[in-house]
C-alpha cells in the first residue's frame, strides 16, 4: 500500500525520542517543582473543552501515559511530580523507555556504576504508586552489534538476539515486582528506528525474547513493538515471518497524518488513520490471533503552523488537543473494544529539547503543570467527578 513513504517521511515526528533518550546521561536541572492543583482547578478556558456527559471509564480503553523517567531532563524531584500528575490524571499505566545501552555498555552483567541505580532509582519511584508498568526496551549496545557508528549501532538488530533477550531477562528478573508488561522494541516498521525494518530480523528478536520473559516473569506480558502507524502490511509480513505465537499483547502508534486531523477523519485504507486499526485486526483473526491491541503511542502537539509547516508536523491549540483527546479515546470505547489500553504521548515537557513538535505532545508544560488535556484524562477517567 502507498503509506510506506508516509511512515518513512514521518520519522522525525520521533526522533527526538531517540535522540534525547538513547545514552541517557547524568541527571541535570530541569523544570522547576510545580504547585499543587486543586481537583477543580482549570486553566482559562479550559471549561470549553471539558465534557459535559462524559462516558463512564468503563466502556473507555485503560489510559496510560508515556513516561520518560530515564531521561537526563529530570531529578528525582521533579519524575515524583510528574508521576503525581500522571496518576492524578486518572491514567493506571506509564510506558517507560529503558536503554539496553545504558544498562549493559559492556558484555557481561548490567552496569553498577551508572546505568543500573538510575533505573533502580525509577523503578523504585514506581514501586511506591499504584500505576502498572509497561518497559519498551530498546537501543542496542556496540558491543552487541557489527555497526561500526555507535550512534546507528543503537537502532540496529543485534547480530545475536539472543543477547537482547537474555538483557531483557535479567531485566524481568530484577524489576519484575515492578513491570506488568515489556515491549520489544519501539516501532520496528520505521528505519530511523530499526535499520532495515526487516520483519525476518524483528521476529528473530522478539521470538528469541518470549519465552526468556515468561521465564523470568511469568505473570508478565509480553508486548509487540509498537508500530508506527497502523501499519497492517508490515504486520502480515512479520506473521509471514514467523511472528505468531511469540507475543501477548499487538501493540501500533496511532498518530493521525495530517497531524492536526481530527480521530474521526474517514479512513480511505492509509495506514497513519486511527481507524484503519480495523485492518491491524483483520490482520491479525486471518492470522489466527484475537489477541488485545494496545495503542502505546497516539496523541496531537499543540503548537502554532506556518505556510510550509509539512503536514505531519502540523500542530493544533490547546483546546483541540483535549477535544481530540477525548474523541479518540470514546471512539476507541465506541468502535473498538479490542483496544485495551491507550498510551497519551507524552508526560511533559522536556526544557533541554527544543522541538517544538516533540514538546507539545506533553500533557504538563514546562513547569509541571497541567496543560487542558490533563483536565480531560480527569473528567474522562471519574477522577474529579
Amino acid at each position: 500500500m502507498g503509506g510506506r513513504a508516509a511512515v518513512l517521511v514521518a520519522a522525525a515526528v520521533s526522533t527526538a525520542v531517540a535522540l534525547s533518550g538513547a545514552l541517557v546521561m547524568r541527571a541535570e536541572t530541569g523544570a522547576s517543582a510545580p504547585e499543587a492543583i486543586a481537583p477543580g482547578d482549570r486553566p482559562a478556558g479550559a471549561s470549553a473543552t471539558s465534557l459535559t456527559d462524559p462516558p463512564d471509564p468503563e466502556d473507555l480503553p485503560s489510559l496510560g501515559l508515556q513516561f520518560h523517567g530515564t531521561w537526563n531532563h529530570y531529578d528525582a524531584r521533579q519524575r515524583d511530580k510528574v508521576l503525581d500528575r500522571i496518576e492524578e490524571s486518572g491514567a493506571t499505566w506509564v510506558r517507560l523507555d529503558v536503554g539496553w545501552a545504558m544498562l549493559q555498555p559492556t558484555p557481561g552483567p548490567l552496569d553498577q556504576g551508572w546505568g543500573l541505580p538510575v533505573v533502580d532509582e525509577v523503578m523504585e519511584q514506581l514501586r511506591e504508586r499504584d500505576l502498572k508498568v509497561l518497559v519498551m526496551f530498546w537501543l542496542t549496545p556496540t558491543w552487541a552489534s557489527s555497526e561500526k557508528d555507535a550512534f546507528t549501532a543503537q537502532y540496529t538488530s543485534p547480530d545475536d538476539p539472543a543477547d537482547y533477550a537474555a538483557a531483557l531477562g535479567k531485566v524481568a528478573q530484577r524489576w519484575g515486582d515492578v513491570v506488568d508488561a515489556y515491549e520489544i522494541w519501539n516501532e520496528p516498521n520505521l528505519e530511523d528506528f530499526y535499520h532495515g525494518t526487516d520483519p525476518q530480523t524483528y521476529v528473530d528478536l522478539l521470538c528469541a525474547s518470549y519465552p526468556v520473559v515468561r521465564r523470568a516473569d511469568p505473570s508478565a506480558e509480553v508486548v509487540f513493538g509498537g508500530l508506527m502507524y497502523n501499519d497492517d502490511d508490515w504486520l502480515q509480513r512479520a506473521y509471514d515471518a514467523g511472528a505468531g505465537g511469540c507475543f501477548d499483547v499487538m501493540s501500533v502508534h496511532s498518530y493521525q497524518a495530517p497531524a492536526d486531523s481530527p480521530p474521526s477523519q474517514n479512513d480511505a485504507g492509509e495506514v497513519w488513520n486511527l481507524r484503519n486499526l480495523d485492518e491491524v485486526r483483520d490482520t491479525m483473526i486471518e492470522n489466527g490471533d484475537r489477541l488485545p491491541v494496545w495503542i502505546t503511542e497516539f496523541g496531537w502537539s499543540v503548537h502554532d503552523n506556518e505556510s510550509d509547516t509539512e503536514p505531519w508536523r502540523r500542530g493544533v491549540d490547546e483546546e483541540t488537543q483535549s477535544r481530540y483527546a477525548a474523541e479518540a479515546l470514546t471512539l476507541l470505547g465506541d468502535q473498538f473494544p479490542y483496544v485495551d489500553l491507550a498510551f497519551w504521548y507524552k508526560d511533559a515537557v522536556n526544557v533541554t529539547n527544543s522541538d517544538e513538535h516533540q514538546q507539545g505532545y506533553a500533557m504538563l508544560d514546562e513547569n509541571l503543570r497541567p496543560r487542558r488535556v490533563w483536565h480531560t484524562f480527569r473528567d474522562l477517567y471519574g477522577v474529579s467527578r
